[in-house]
């Protein structure tokens, strides 16, 4: 009889265990559907003015890393060498990070540049030497001054709370690059004059 009521024992407990086990696995799928609905949800939210300015921080970013690889191999000046590499590493470190954001909420982002950006990037490439750096910063200030826009804008208007924090978090590099951009694309111009005169 003792022997019978341990069995008995042994059964129950290993109904137990799996009855738990059947649980841990209904509740996994549940946790499972629920992000699948979140994610969804996150997907279903992203406005069209949010996905725009995805598209245009990517293809902004994307385009500034190129403009900061450029400089590196083509300017003359130390220092718009030392700018384009802080491009490059900046613009860099913001890509990644709308590139992950973007992902989390399965947005796809441009595989390039878009045909008029594309088009200057070449067309500086093909700039000699002794006309690649005014051309360069010429460029580099007036994306920022449009980039600087767009993010105020973006840190007041988005309606994802993700895409708002980065445009947050972005908007003061952007200024600090417009700030030394004009700042460099002066002294340049000062003396590119100053050599003109002396011809």
């Amino acid at each position: 009889m003792k022997k019978y009521n341990h069995y008995l024992l042994i059964a129950a407990s290993l109904f137990v265990i799996s009855c738990g086990q059947s649980d841990a696995k209904k509740e996994a799928a549940q946790k499972a559907a629920l992000a699948d609905t979140v994610n969804t949800t996150d997907i279903m939210q992203i406005g069209t003015e949010d996905a725009a300015f995805v598209n245009e921080a990517a293809q902004g970013g994307m385009f500034e890393v190129q403009l900061g690889q450029l400089a590196q191999r083509n300017a003359l000046n130390m220092d718009v060498k030392k700018f384009g590499a802080m491009l490059e590493k900046d613009h860099g470190k913001a890509n990644a990070e709308l590139k992950k954001i973007a992902e989390g909420k399965k947005m796809g982002l441009p595989p390039g540049l878009g045909k008029n950006m594309q088009d200057r990037v070449d067309s500086l490439s093909l700039q000699n030497s002794a006309g690649f750096d005014l051309k360069f910063m010429e460029i580099v200030v007036a994306a920022h001054k449009k980039d600087v826009a767009a993010f105020e804008k973006a840190t007041t208007t988005l309606k994802d709370p993700d895409l708002k924090a980065f445009a947050v978090k972005t908007l003061p590099v952007l200024k600090m690059h417009l700030t030394d951009a004009e700042s460099l694309n002066a002294s340049l111009n000062k003396k590119n004059a100053a050599n003109n005169k002396k011809m």
